[in-house]
């Protein structure tokens, strides 16, 4: 089984980590509204950066998402389904990522940021994928298991990013603590705040790509020597091929006027339920 982090792929022999290429989702051009949703990602404690959480050791649950490395979210796992089918339902357009700092400089830890965004133009369903390939899967008992890929998405430095206060989400209209299920669904107004902010900062997704791949364990030699072995099989079967590092835009683009049917999170949600952070 192979699975990919910071674009490479290495081989499994278990976990809940999509082991095929991003390519060979059945993608679907996606309308939206200018408005976003606001997901919790875990940030990793050993990096400066607020990369994603970088598994110590491979086989590993932890899946690699945000996958900024392909400016997807929700492909390589089933974590999250929910959110995902709540995204596409309401006509979002943004995807907004929050993280209780974790990182090396401590003058920020614990602080609660918006790091970057997704700009989603297309979707997938993945439920079939995911039960063939994935050995852990939760969007079974679902209707679908959406996948969402972004045109435009940026990420920023800890010193850049957005600062959530307990203020700032009282004028979001969610009284709730932000918990690793946390959705919080924006209007547009708020939302190109946050995305007009973060694109006046420096873009330094390449960076947060490099750190994770820094990080990542190491690869025994016997398990390199059969991915090869799988990817020249995959090749000559006429699979898709591996997809590397897909560059970010710089520039959000205008999407249409079609009406949200989302509401911001509530402390009933079931998605905001669980250990709060």
């Amino acid at each position: 089984m192979l699975i990919s982090f910071s674009g490479k792929e290495y081989t499994m022999t278990n976990g809940n980590v999509m082991s095929r290429s991003v390519e060979s989702a059945p993608w679907q051009d996606y309308r939206a509204s200018n408005t976003g949703m606001v997901v919790f990602y875990a940030s990793d404690p050993i990096s400066e950066l607020p990369i994603r959480e970088v598994p110590e050791e491979l086989p590993s649950e932890i899946l690699p998402e945000p996958n900024y490395e392909t400016g997807t979210y929700g492909f390589y796992g089933c974590a999250k389904s929910k959110i995902r089918t709540a995204f596409v339902k309401s006509k979002l357009r943004y995807l907004l990522f929050v993280t209780k700092y974790a990182g090396a400089k401590t003058e920020f830890r614990d602080k609660m940021v918006i790091t970057g965004y997704y700009r989603i133009v297309k979707v997938a369903d993945v439920k079939k994928m995911h039960i063939r390939y994935c050995s852990d899967y939760s969007c079974l008992d679902e209707d679908v298991c959406y996948a969402l890929r972004a045109e435009d998405y940026r990420f920023v430095s800890i010193e850049d990013a957005y600062e959530v206060t307990d203020e700032i989400l009282k004028s979001w209209g969610y009284n709730a603590r932000i918990t690793r299920q946390t959705r919080i669904i924006l209007q547009e107004e708020p939302t190109l705040k946050i995305v007009e902010y973060l694109q006046s900062k420096n873009n330094i997704t390449a960076d947060y790509i490099k750190e994770t791949k820094r990080l990542e364990p190491n690869v025994p030699e016997q398990e390199e020597e059969e991915e090869q072995d799988e990817g020249a099989g995959e090749t000559s079967e006429g699979g898709a091929g591996i997809s590397g590092d897909e560059e970010s835009g710089d520039k959000a683009g205008s999407s249409g006027n079609e009406e949200n049917l989302g509401e911001a999170g509530s402390p009933g949600d079931d998605e905001n339920r669980g250990e709060a952070l």
